[in-house]
């Protein structure tokens, strides 16, 4: 399994350093079918950031997805995601696929 990453906070406002309501929240933690801590790979055709990136992602209103890899944290347009798998409240590691070997053992 992995860590508990929890599934966000519900809040309608955020606050100012005094605890006033400073601006409303958007009342929904889906964006363009994305939920924040969903394992996405990311295809960015374009750009600084340009390859294929797996990761989990944090989702903002505008489109404009933060993903988290092992690499560092990177911006992703919605656009360019695949869902690998919805959010569950766990985080997962990612390690490489061992070698296959070439060697073919006859019993």
């Amino acid at each position: 399994m992995g860590v508990a990453t929890g599934r966000g906070s519900y809040a309608r406002t955020t606050p100012d350093r005094f605890g006033f309501p400073r601006l409303r929240r958007a009342r929904v933690k889906r964006h363009f079918g994305y939920v924040t801590g969903d394992l996405v790979r990311a295809k960015v055709p374009t750009g600084k950031w340009t390859g294929t990136w797996t990761g989990r992602i944090s989702v903002r209103a505008d489109g404009q997805h933060s993903l988290t890899t092992p690499a560092g944290r990177i911006n992703v347009r919605h656009r360019h995601l695949q869902l690998l798998q919805r959010a569950d409240g766990y985080g997962y590691s990612v390690r490489p696929e061992p070698e296959r070997s070439t060697s073919r053992k006859r019993s």
